[in-house]
């Protein structure tokens, strides 16, 4: 299930998931239920046009409070990527704009970034990151922040800031990554 939080490059995950075979809902967060979240077997939550630092994030993070009585994969991307983090303790914070495609630094060696060469380009579009709290580690970093990938210690949880939907060289092979991760329990 993909939740769409608003984000215009949202639609890129499905195409990337039906190259792969696989069927999926998009259904937007609006309308997201916690029964949709307990159903869902594979969640990506996307980006959003939605600043945290500039209104209150406590209705964002009710709606998905529940994941953390699930066993679900769930990977955020750039919003869902900062709400999975505030989920556990992490803050929002503005950072440098980022509007193009950067360099992303693996600091650990993660299967996320399976067949994925150190200090690849991803599609960047941002002004704001979440801190990593203690239940997360960090997978990666760039110029423009500090917390561009995460997994969390215990959750089958994956985020990250980039945006890999809209990365055409490596994106659809990290999406694939984590796809594989579902199926191994991360």
């Amino acid at each position: 299930m993909i939740v769409n939080c608003g984000s215009i490059k949202t639609k890129h995950f499905g195409e990337i998931l039906e190259k792969e075979n696989l069927n999926y809902s998009i259904i937007t967060i609006d309308d997201l239920t916690d029964e949709h979240l307990k159903s869902a077997d594979k969640i990506i939550i996307s980006g959003a046009p939605i600043l945290l630092t500039e209104v209150d994030p406590k209705p964002y993070l009710k709606k998905f409070e529940i994941l953390k009585t699930l066993t679900t994969p769930t990977l955020g991307v750039c919003f869902g990527h900062q709400i999975l983090g505030m989920l556990e303790g992490g803050n929002i914070k503005r950072t440098k704009e980022a509007r193009s495609s950067e360099i992303i630094n693996q600091n650990i060696p993660s299967p996320l970034f399976d067949a994925i060469p150190q200090h690849s380009s991803f599609e960047e579009d941002h002004c704001e990151s979440v801190t990593l709290s203690e239940n997360f580690d960090l997978l990666a970093n760039s110029d423009s922040c500090e917390n561009e990938a995460m997994k969390h210690k215990s959750l089958n949880w994956w985020g990250v800031q980039f945006h890999p939907e809209v990365s055409q060289e490596y994106g659809p092979a990290l999406i694939k990554n984590w796809l594989n991760l579902c199926s191994a329990k991360g």
